[in-house]
């Protein structure tokens, strides 16, 4: 502990130091200060707990001390000396909240005993502060070591054995017992890109869990944890309850819920409620719910019952693919469009929108926009080799909306792209561009094709049919085109030239300009320059 002595008297301030044994106070700090302003400035660069003060002082009093200390907020303890017995000074004093009030001349024993006080008071509150600290933690942090727990008994097959499950909620020191009864409710939001591109996929599921848990508080619903799996999917599990006897305030709640949801985050969520089960059979009962909700992706915004599940076997049965294949042939991708979201609609409808349904679409379509493409001359691969097209190609068998969304980017792109190459000299107008732009680099009749997603050979007809030329002769003679033009300054090496325009090999790069223009570089160089 410090304590600062703050007197006009250099006597005072010597005796104080002298007088009182400061070690047995477990006081390792003592500072002096001969006027307020000397005071402020140590109370400010140093943890000062006691201040032993005169009141009468030149300029600012002790009081004034004391009140601008209490304004910066500071828990400085103070101790005041004063040779008057103004009953004003210690009425001020008091409702500054000092410790004690002592007269001179100093009685040394009395006011070590109050200095005793001071110190043991300074204790208490630090060993208090210390456990409000340590338990406030423990509070704050018991939430996050439930929700851990939570997360690995789903994620850690180790935990299916019961000896290891008690094991660890010894170690957690969990009010737990693997044969505790608690009910899992498995959710599914599906954001759209919109808001995923706004708010990111990390701050959507933090949105989803404060809205989620104020939602339970205000329904006066407990729960022992609300857990992420993973990005938009989320295990609420409720403990000590029997779902027959929440059933209905917990139906008000999760609809109260999908309100908030669709209000805050506008978007669908699918909800999937088990019944009470032991701990020990929860990590089984997720891959029951994920199922109950993959065979019923039409219904979101209500509570699907795993007891009143019965697994059905749904025949798909498919669109009218010749007619979405008509559509594209006549590039009316609005009337193919409408066409899909009809058929999905009336899944919809029928309640008859599972995964499995989602994929053999899928599939379906994907031939027929891949099979239009091939006949144009446009590779699928690399037309839809981008991450974004992974990304809509993964989550489209997640629910009937991720799909339409899926399909709108692939007709639309397919038959976008389809009229970009027949625009025209559009494609190779672009393959020329970069031409002229890399003409020093090697490039290759793949490299151009990729570029603009059509076959190479495909690609070089369309490239001859334009330029009159094959794609190799016509860089070559834009290279030496470009090798003219720098072989009009004589200053530049015929061995630069060469590199510059795309040639490391001067031997070759002056046999193949000699070749084409009947002179070798020197020989052009010395014409033009004549």
């Amino acid at each position: 502990m410090n304590v600062l002595l703050v007197d006009d008297d250099r006597f005072v301030i010597a005796a104080l130091e002298k007088k009182i044994n400061w070690s047995a106070l477990n006081i390792s700090g003592v500072y002096t200060a001969c006027n307020i302003k000397q005071a402020q400035n140590i109370l400010t660069q140093h943890n000062i707990h006691i201040c032993v003060c005169d009141i009468e002082m030149p300029g600012k009093s002790g009081l004034d001390l004391l009140s601008w200390v209490r304004e910066e907020k500071m828990d400085t303890l103070f101790i005041f000396l004063t040779s008057y017995a103004d009953f004003n000074y210690a009425q001020k004093a008091i409702s500054l909240s000092s410790l004690d009030y002592l007269l001179k001349p100093i009685d040394f024993c009395k006011l070590f005993t109050i200095l005793e006080k001071a110190t043991d008071k300074i204790e208490k509150e630090t060993t208090w502060n210390k456990t409000r600290a340590e338990s406030e933690h423990w509070i704050s942090n018991y939430q996050a070591v439930t929700d851990l727990f939570w997360k690995d008994l789903f994620l850690n097959p180790l935990l299916k054995e019961s000896s290891v499950l008690e094991h660890k909620l010894t170690q957690k020191a969990l009010p737990y017992a693997p044969s505790d009864l608690f009910v899992p409710i498995l959710f599914r939001i599906y954001p759209h890109a919109e808001m995923q591109q706004e708010l990111g996929n990390s701050m959507i599921d933090f949105s989803f869990r404060n809205i989620t848990v104020e939602t339970l508080q205000n329904s006066c619903i407990l729960h022992e944890s609300l857990v992420t799996l993973q990005h938009f999917e989320y295990l609420l599990i409720l403990g000590n309850i029997h779902l027959e006897d929440v059933e209905k305030p917990l139906t008000t709640c999760l609809n109260t819920l999908f309100q908030n949801i669709s209000r805050f985050l506008k978007c669908e969520i699918s909800c999937c409620v088990s019944k009470e089960i032991p701990m020990l059979q929860l990590s089984d009962s997720l891959t029951s719910l994920r199922q109950m909700r993959e065979d019923n992706l039409s219904q979101t915004n209500t509570p699907l019952l795993l007891n009143n599940y019965v697994p059905q076997k749904v025949r798909y049965v498919p669109p009218s693919l010749d007619i979405i294949q008509t559509f594209l042939e006549q590039k009316n991708a609005e009337a193919a469009l409408k066409n899909l979201k009809g058929y999905l609609n009336q899944l919809t409808v029928k309640k008859q929108i599972n995964k499995e349904i989602l994929l053999h679409l899928r599939l379906d379509v994907e031939q027929v926009v891949f099979s239009f493409l091939l006949k144009n001359g446009i590779e699928a691969h690399t037309l839809f080799g981008t991450q974004e097209a992974e990304h809509l190609i993964a989550r489209s068998i997640e629910s009937g909306a991720y799909m339409e969304q899926y399909l709108t980017y692939l007709i639309t792109k397919a038959l976008d792209y389809n009229r970009f190459i027949h625009e025209e000299h559009s494609v190779i107008d672009f393959i020329l561009e970069y031409i002229h732009q890399h003409y020093a680099e090697d490039i290759t009749r793949t490299d151009l094709s990729d570029l603009v997603y059509l076959n190479p050979d495909y690609m070089a007809r369309l490239f001859k049919k334009q330029t009159g030329k094959s794609i190799v002769n016509y860089i070559t003679d834009y290279r030496i085109q470009k090798a003219k033009e720098l072989l009009n300054s004589p200053d530049i090496p015929i061995g630069t030239v060469a590199s510059k325009v795309g040639y490391g090999n001067y031997s070759y790069f002056s046999k193949l300009f000699k070749d084409i223009t009947g002179l070798t570089p020197n020989e052009y160089r010395k014409k033009i320059l004549q």
